[in-house]
């Protein structure tokens, strides 16, 4: 008798700002079922996230984000009885236990330095099988000697290190959605700020990158596309005809991987996931600070290394840099060279790979 189709559940950070961990999720759920498709995979997510929803998979709502609606998230692990449960920056020890006791294995992902920092943690580590670390940008990251002491104790959890995660490159898809949007086959501009649900200073950060949108096209002529963000709560019908912009309220993440393969340059928030879709093939980008508090930092230290351009959340500003990095072929040039240096890639495969491997121990 064959073995039953293995469930996996996914539980990301969501709500009604940033969606970068979903989709990030939802990358390397698709990966895993291209490698395992009789995988039954669910999610649990915030009844308040306006998200792309595969038909393929099942998707749970929850009062709020998994962090905060602990008791309902652990009454759907305890319900589903999953073979992998997979957190991404989203967890409390409750819900750690309630998929250990399922009989699941369980996989944290960690993209910022407090959240690897909680996996390490004594009374958690016991509760992993295995720990993914987002290093975008490292050639070579290593964990510290303390890491490396503490893993000593628990021989049963895994580590690995990854440097960004897409969806894998469709060349045909990309011709179809050039053709649809009326944009060039390639060389025009993309804008797009991840998730969409913030503000700045009372304004949404979609109106403002629109705004830098249209100063872009009319200063080097490049038609230019707006992905507002599926958080985006404003209506897209009011700047449909914003002037040499084609505007888009939100695409789904594989399409949105295709758009960027053929831009001369995109303009991105920093989120994790926008970053790693965006520079893990090759697209030139400014990033701007459009969303949570881990997004300075990191726009100031990848451009600190030339991975790319910076930009305040200013009309004028992200204009200005959108432009010069336009009009400077050798500056495009050399922010892929240090991209490619940095090891900056796609390894949605591999960690789909990793999960593969837990399920067929299980």
């Amino acid at each position: 008798m064959s073995a039953p189709s293995p469930t996996v559940l996914f539980v990301p950070v969501s709500g009604s700002g940033g969606s970068g961990e979903y989709y990030r999720c939802l990358a390397i759920a698709r990966a895993l079922t291209g490698l395992c498709p009789d995988a039954l995979v669910h999610f649990v997510v915030s009844h308040e996230a306006r998200l792309e929803r595969d038909p393929a998979f099942q998707y749970h709502e929850l009062p709020d984000s998994p962090t905060r609606a602990v008791h309902e998230t652990v009454e759907h692990i305890r319900g589903l009885s999953p073979d992998l449960v997979f957190f991404d920056s989203a967890g409390r020890m409750a819900q750690f236990r309630a998929a250990r006791e399922s009989g699941a294995r369980v996989v944290w992902l960690s993209d910022r330095p407090n959240k690897r920092r909680k996996a390490f943690r004594l009374r958690m580590m016991p509760t992993l099988d295995l720990h993914l670390m987002a290093a975008p940008g490292e050639a070579e990251p290593r964990l510290g000697p303390w890491h490396r002491l503490k893993l000593r104790l628990f021989p049963h959890l895994a580590t690995r290190f990854f440097s960004g995660i897409a969806p894998s490159v469709d060349s045909a898809r990309r011709r179809e959605l050039c053709e649809e949007l009326g944009l060039p086959q390639e060389d025009y501009v993309v804008l797009a700020p991840g998730g969409g649900g913030y503000h700045y200073r009372g304004r949404p950060v979609p109106e403002i990158m629109l705004g830098a949108a249209a100063k872009v096209s009319e200063a080097t002529g490049l038609a230019c596309v707006m992905v507002m963000g599926p958080q985006y709560q404003g209506e897209v019908n009011d700047h449909e005809d914003h002037e040499r912009v084609r505007v888009v309220s939100s695409l789904p993440t594989q399409d949105l991987t295709q758009l960027l393969h053929g831009a001369r340059l995109a303009v991105i928030g920093a989120g994790s996931m926008m970053t790693a879709q965006t520079l893990s093939i090759g697209v030139p980008a400014v990033m701007v600070p459009a969303g949570g508090d881990d997004q300075p930092p990191r726009i100031a230290e990848f451009s600190r290394r030339g991975l790319a351009s910076a930009a305040e959340m200013d009309e004028q500003a992200i204009a200005d840099a959108a432009i010069a990095l336009a009009q400077d072929e050798s500056r495009r040039h050399a922010q892929q060279t240090a991209v490619r240096d940095a090891g900056m890639r796609n390894d949605v495969d591999e960690v789909a790979k990793d999960l593969l491997v837990l399920l067929r121990q299980r």
